[in-house]
């Protein structure tokens, strides 16, 4: 079986050619106090049967004239609220469902996929009959001027018991339908949440886990009206 890490993103269903790339792996630095939303913010609550976390990880191997392999896949979020005030985010926190996390690339092979998503959901990796839960919760959120996103969010990653406080860029709409979130593809390193696996067989579980956030919520009142 073909041991490899997972990686949270976000987390993208993409193929998969170097995992890695020019993605750069973002700093975790110790977790900070979540923001407040202003008077009159409204609460949009996150659409569970939309969005998720895609990710990507991978492999080297000690035979150089190996190339590089890895595998891609979602986690589906749980619940979640963000709040928004004249059409700005400024807070939020979700959380995301280990114990839906599955591999994508194994669609056609059921039973390579079931080996792999096992084996990333043991105690080797994520340990979800320890942490069936993930959650992100905003810090702050800053506009972006030029470039391909709108927005620096950053909050505190509470992954596998530890939480670490990252930043990513995003593109944030808000309107008459919600509130979208779709983060930049971007990398933690798996060792700061206490994952230390490192491989087998002459293969190295790469430490570089590549995330991407894709959240929509639609307001809580809108809701509460069905």
């Amino acid at each position: 079986m073909k041991k490899l890490f997972l990686g949270l993103a976000v987390v993208s269903a993409v193929a998969l050619t170097s995992c890695g790339g020019n993605t750069e792996t973002v700093k975790t630095t110790e977790a900070q106090e979540g923001a407040t939303s202003t008077e009159g913010a409204v609460d949009y609550n996150v659409d569970t049967t939309t969005s998720v976390v895609n990710w990507k990880g991978g492999k080297t191997f000690d035979d150089i004239n190996k190339p590089e392999e890895g595998h891609y896949g979602v986690v589906k979020l749980k619940e979640g609220t963000v709040k928004v005030n004249n059409g700005v985010l400024e807070a939020g926190k979700f959380v995301a469902d280990f114990t839906s996390f599955e591999s994508k690339d194994l669609d056609a092979d059921a039973e390579s996929k079931g080996k792999l998503d096992g084996h990333l959901k043991s105690a080797d990796f994520l340990d979800v009959e320890k942490f069936p839960t993930a959650t992100f919760e905003i810090t702050a959120v800053k506009p972006v001027e030029g470039g391909d996103y709108n927005s620096e969010v950053s909050g505190n990653l509470d992954f596998r018991g530890t939480p670490k406080n990252v930043t990513f860029k995003a593109n944030v709409t808000v309107d008459a339908n919600g509130v979208t979130i779709k983060s930049e593809e971007f990398g933690i390193n798996r060792k700061d949440f206490g994952i230390t696996f490192v491989g087998g067989g002459g293969s190295i579980v790469k430490d570089e886990v590549l995330l991407q956030v894709d959240l929509t919520a639609k307001p809580a009142t809108a809701e509460a009206t069905k």
